[in-house]
Parts: structure tokens; C-alpha cells; sequence
């Protein structure tokens, strides 16, 4: 099952990734949707194996060492950690070890401790009782084959061209697969050493600075990397196949350049073109966001990628994880900016995953708006509210474990509705206020390189900002779903003045919250007038008037879309006018990719002659939906190819002036 799905998932990604020969020339913001489709997919299966971790453990591990073997099928070693007791009489410490490896003996200060091991839990005697604040150091031999969860945790593979490759993907309880270890997010030792033997033919990754690579003289070398920052279990990786390298350089200073180093397979270039040129846009992206957050954290070791067997993108501390067709600026920038939300700072616990992936794909969209204009960043967070409104429950999870965990790695709740809610709290800060606050909390000595919750965060924009946001945070982080607008305009003229007042009726589906407080924008056009006003709307039922000089003919709802939100307009105050759309729009297909149904929905502002049409990769129409002319409305239309072949199609809405083009895939 995990060969077929694994080559399913490279199928999907082979034709989401095709360059667009005729219509898509534009950025598509929308990759993150499919591989965290798979990573969903993923940990619903690696939960059916393991559990949360519910051990409390009376004393910090501050230290690793990993020395691998990997000569030889499976995995052997000796894990060495260092940990601090943090009570009187500690007689006994446990790690997390999956039941399918084997302990072959236990030694503590050097001397043979006794241990068991069950249930995936390796609980180690004490040779003497440790008071508070005492040091104690445990090294752990063992062996094994991992039981893989999902399609990460410890992959080993044969590559075509006969190269062996193994490569580790631990989040979020896949560490303690392949290595003994306190695997929670909220356990960070402060540095790490992972030496990895292996066949000389081939080059083995981890985190840090490599410091040797030692031929043992034998046919296999010995790579030693060191890591001198504070580490949660879960980004601890170890890659290796016959590499080949390539680097480019971050000038963070006149004088001082920090190495971005790539490890790629040799045939990468076949399979991705584009693999060399996106990879150069690293040290810009480093820049960027350094400006934004901090220097980019770990400036003293190295930051890189290398290539490994899945088909998505993963955070490893200094060393992100790429599938051979994730070489793409989108996943490149959101797994960097993983660097500082997810690495430096790791999200607490897992209910406060969107702290980690909310934050990365809102970061996608700030390196767009910062390296191409405020139009891309518009597009990339267009995107991001469409698929939040499929967002399901809370954004702080409730719920990690049951159902196969699959809400952690929901697309449209933790990483659209996550960077939906980002991209609000800007406009709800302004932009100097936001930007120091996030700069804020990346910099907050008790959080930096340390764990975070969502009170943290909003504590720093509290401080930063001087406002009180609980309401803020309790609508969109412990609240669901999102509001549903209804607003008219009533003109009165007052003298030689018009008064203006708007009616906004809002509804959520919800009583969690029953309404939501939020400032809103309204742009009030007429002759000689173009004025935008913001009200902070607190009730479910609420006016709102303004005088002005000029008559206003028409009025804007949060214009430049900073709520995540439907919207309809009422010409009048009488309920039994139609509801229109503000403004024409096309929305994404969903699902995508799809086979043999989807569904385009788009809204028209007005009556007007409508044409939808599908076009195939080199522009050439391939079916018309709708030729039509159709009154102002919101319009679902249902696709069902026959027999239309896989790949990528683009489908087009014309309505008066209004003309946009949308890509989609078919799958079979």
C-alpha cells in the first residue's frame, strides 16, 4: 500500500508541476494545498501506530549523540544523551523507542543499568537516585529495522540508478521510529552531534556544520555533523545517497557569508528542470525574511536542502528536506521560514501546530509581496481565504490524536485558515504595528530558540501593540468557522449634505462565535467621491452613518479583502430584493485534482454575457461550460470529464470586462 500510494503521490505532483506553456504565466500559490494533502494522509497512518506522548518526565535531556550505522540494512548505534534531574531522588528516566527495535544493553555514567522496553517505551534504573539540578548521561545500544509510519519516519530505498537512499521525516511522533529520544515537541535538548557511518560511495546530511568525514579504511566513511543550537527530536534528519552538491552564498554582513548548501541525487535535473535556478532564490529569501524576523537563526552553522523520497517538503533544523519536484520557490520559502516558526520557535504542544504551518504559508506570502509587489500577495492570500472557509473546528486543535490526528495537517484549517488569520491581524494592527510584532515575538529572549503557544504570540502583539486582542484570538483561534455578511446603502440628503447610512447583518453558522467583532473598511464611491471609512463592527446587527459632501452611489465591503468572510449586498433595505455579489469573482475548482467531477464557482456583480471555458496546456479550448448571459448571482457549476486524458487544463471566466483564468488537474 505505501508503494502505491507513494507512487500515486508523484504522479499528482509530476502533473501539478508542468511548466504552463499558453495561459499560466503567473505564480501558482496553490502547491502547498496537494502536499499537505499527503502529509494528511501521511500522519492519519502514522497515528494508527503511535499515540501522544502522556509520560511526564521529571528531568531535561540536554544533549544528544546519534553515531549510526548504516552499512548494513536496518539501523545500529549508540544514542548518548545528557539530561539534567529536575527533582530529589530521580531513580529512573525513560526515552521513546518504537517496540520494533532492539536494546542490546544500557549503560549509565559507564556503568550496565537495567531497563525494559515494551509498548514503545524504553524505562531505564538508575544506578543511584539524582537530587535536582544534577547531571546524568545514559548511552543506549541498539538495533533494528523501523517500522515505517507512513511514508516517512526511516525510509531505505534502492534509487534507479542502484544508489541506495535513506532518509528520515519524524514529525510529529516518527523520531522514536529509528532513535530513542523524548519525542514531543516541547522537549528541546540544547545541541546535538549525529555521526552517521555509511558506504564511501555515498554522502550522509544532518543538521549543523559538518566537522569530518573519516575514511575508516574499510570501504565506509564516517560523517560527523554538530549542531550547537537547542533542537526538538521531531527535526532531527538524517539523509544519504550518492549526492551530488552545489551551493550558493547568503552575505549577511560586508564581511561574513553564510553557505547554502544543496545536496541533490544526479538525475534531479531530468526530473526538475528548475531545480538549480529556484534554489539560487535562497539566499534573497534569507534576506527577506531576516529583515522581517531576525537574523536568520542559526547564521553560526549553515542553512541548505537535500533532496529526499517523499514527495513534500520538511523543516529539518538547517537542512530542509525536498522531494525531487518540491525545488519550487513556494515550498523553498515556506520551509526556510519554518527556520524561525517551527524551528527557533516550536509550537508547545501540537494544538498549536498552525503556529508553525499557519505562520510558513503566510510567509510564502510576505516573501512574494516583498520580492515581487503587493499584486502577488494579494493572489497568494486570495487563495488562502477561498480555502479556509472549508476549514473545519477550532484553529487551536482540540483533538490530535483520534481520527488519525488528520486535523493536524489540515490545508484549509492550520495552514489556509492559519495564514487567513495572520493576514487579518495585520490589517487589524496596521502594518507597523503587525510587522513589529511578529518581529517581536521572533526575538522574545524567553521564546527564542525555545517553544511557543498561541498565548505567547498574542501576548507580544499585545505589548507591542498597547491593545487588548482577546477578542481577536478567541473568535479566530479558539472560534470556528467565520463570518457571513449582509450590507445596504440608504441615502438621505441632509442641506447641502448626504447622510450615509450602511446596515451590516452578520451570521456564522456558529455559536462559537455568534458574531465576530472585527473592524471593516467601507469605500464609499460617487461623483467627486472616493472615501474609506473603517468601523469596528461588534454586533450581529449594526448601523453605521457618515455625512458627506457628496452623494454616495455606492459602497465597498472590506474592499481590499482583509476579513476571511462571504459578503452580499442588498440594494435596498427591502428583504425581498435579491442578494447580489459585491463583485465579479472566480473562485479555485474544488476538489483539485479531480476525477471525473469539479465544481467552479464564480459570482457575478451585475447581468452580463457570461463564457466559461476549459482550455488544454498549449491554450487550445477544449470545452465550453457557459455561453450565456445570466443575471447577478453566485453560480456552482459541476464538470464531469469523459474522456478528457490527466494533466493540467486552465479554465477561463469572461463576464463584461471581467476575465480571469484559473489552472486546474485531472487525475485518473
Amino acid at each position: 500500500m505505501r508503494k502505491m500510494i507513494r507512487t500515486m503521490f508523484f504522479l499528482i505532483l509530476g502533473i501539478l508541476l508542468v511548466e504552463s506553456l499558453a495561459i499560466a504565466q503567473e505564480i501558482i500559490p496553490n502547491e502547498r494545498e496537494n502536499l499537505s494533502r499527503m502529509e494528511k494522509h501521511r500522519y492519519a497512518l502514522l497515528f494508527s501506530l503511535q499515540k501522544s506522548d502522556g509520560v511526564v518526565r521529571p528531568y531535561k535531556v540536554t544533549y544528544y549523540k546519534l553515531d549510526l550505522n548504516l552499512v548494513n540494512p536496518g539501523i545500529s548505534g549508540v544514542v548518548t544523551a545528557a539530561g539534567k534531574s529536575q527533582q530529589d531522588g530521580l531513580s529512573q528516566i525513560s526515552f521513546d523507542l518504537a517496540a520494533a527495535m532492539s536494546v542490546d544493553s544500557v549503560l549509565m555514567e559507564g556503568i550496565p543499568a537495567a531497563y525494559s522496553h515494551s509498548t514503545g517505551l524504553l524505562n531505564i534504573t538508575c544506578n543511584r537516585t539524582y537530587n535536582s539540578g544534577e547531571i546524568f548521561s545514559v548511552s543506549i545500544f541498539y538495533h533494528g529495522n523501523p517500522v515505517v509510519s507512513g511514508f516517512g519516519s526511516f525510509g531505505d530505498s534502492i534509487r534507479v540508478d542502484g544508489a541506495q537512499w535513506i532518509w528520515t521525516l519524524s514529525e510529529p511522533y516518527g523520531a522514536s521510529d529509528w532513535w530513542p529520544c523524548i519525542n514531543h515537541p516541547s522537549s528541546k535538548a540544547d545541541s546535538v552531534d549525529v555521526w552517521i557511518t555509511c558506504l564511501s560511495q555515498y554522502k550522509a546530511v544532518s543538521q549543523g556544520k559538518l566537522i569530518a568525514s573519516l575514511s575508516n579504511g574499510n570501504g565506509t566513511t564516517t560523517y560527523k555533523w554538530k549542531h550547537r543550537y537547542p533542537i526538538a527530536a521531531y527535526l532531527v534528519s538524517v539523509t544519504l545517497t550518492n549526492f551530488d552538491t552545489f551551493s550558493d552564498w547568503y552575505k549577511y554582513s560586508p564581511a561574513d557569508s553564510m553557505e547554502v548548501v544543496n545536496y541533490v541525487t544526479p538525475n534531479i535535473g531530468t526530473n526538475n528542470p528548475s531545480y538549480r535556478t529556484n534554489a539560487a532564490k535562497t539566499p534573497r529569501m534569507l534576506q527577506i525574511f531576516s529583515d522581517l524576523f531576525g537574523q536568520y537563526p542559526f547564521i553560526k552553522e549553515k542553512y541548505g536542502h537535500v533532496e529526499f523520497g517523499w514527495g513534500g517538503g520538511m523543516e529539518h533544523q538547517t537542512i530542509t528536506s525536498l522531494g525531487t519536484y518540491e525545488f519550487t520557490e513556494s515550498t523553498i520559502a515556506h520551509e526556510l521560514a519554518h527556520q524561525w516558526f517551527g524551528d527557533m520557535i516550536t509550537c508547545k504542544t501540537w494544538p498549536d501546530l498552525w503556529l508553525n504551518e499557519g505562520f510558513a504559508s503566510y510567509c510564502e506570502a510576505l516573501y512574494f509581496e516583498k520580492q515581487y509587489g503587493k499584486a502577488l500577495y494579494n493572489s497568494e492570500m486570495a487563495n488562502y481565504l477561498f480555502f479556509a472557509k472549508y476549514a473545519q473546528g477550532s484553529l487551536h486543535l482540540t483533538d490530535t490524536v483520534s481520527g488519525g490526528g488528520s486535523a493536524m495537517f489540515d490545508y484549509y484549517l492550520v495552514y489556509s485558515k492559519g495564514a487567513a488569520v495572520l493576514h487579518m491581524l495585520r490589517h487589524v494592527l496596521g502594518d507597523s504595528v503587525f510587522f513589529a510584532s511578529m518581529k517581536a515575538y521572533a526575538n522574545d529572549p524567553s521564546l527564542r530558540f525555545n517553544t511557543a503557544s498561541t498565548s505567547d504570540f498574542r501576548s507580544a502583539c499585545e505589548r507591542v501593540s498597547g491593545k487588548d486582542l482577546k477578542y481577536f484570538f478567541d473568535e479566530w483561534i479558539e472560534g470556528e468557522r467565520y463570518p457571513s455578511y449582509t450590507h445596504s446603502l440608504q441615502v438621505t440628503q441632509q442641506g447641502e449634505n448626504f447622510q450615509a447610512t450602511v446596515h451590516i447583518l452578520q451570521t456564522t453558522g456558529t455559536v462559537n462565535p455568534v458574531y465576530f467583532t472585527m473592524p471593516v473598511d467601507l469605500r464609499f464611491l460617487g461623483s467627486g467621491l472616493d472615501t474609506t471609512m473603517t468601523v469596528f463592527n461588534t454586533n450581529g446587527d449594526q448601523s453605521f452613518s457618515f455625512t458627506f459632501a457628496a452623494r454616495p452611489d455606492s459602497v465597498q465591503f472590506d474592499p481590499d479583502k482583509w476579513i476571511l468572510k462571504d459578503v452580499q449586498k442588498v440594494p435596498s433595505r427591502v428583504q425581498r430584493d435579491p442578494l447580489i455579489p459585491q463583485e465579479t469573482s472566480l473562485q479555485q475548482n474544488y476538489p483539485n485534482p479531480f476525477n471525473p467531477t469539479t465544481t467552479i464557482h464564480y459570482e457575478l456583480s451585475e447581468k452580463t454575457w457570461v463564457t466559461l471555458a476549459i482550455y488544454d496546456i498549449l491554450g487550445r479550448k477544449v470545452k465550453t461550460l457557459v455561453d450565456q448571459e445570466q443575471l447577478g448571482g453566485s453560480y456552482n457549476h459541476q464538470w464531469e470529464v469523459q474522456d478528457m486524458p490527466s494533466g493540467i487544463y486552465f479554465y477561463r471566466l469572461r463576464a463584461g470586462t471581467f476575465s480571469e483564468t484559473k489552472k486546474m488537474a485531472i487525475l485518473k
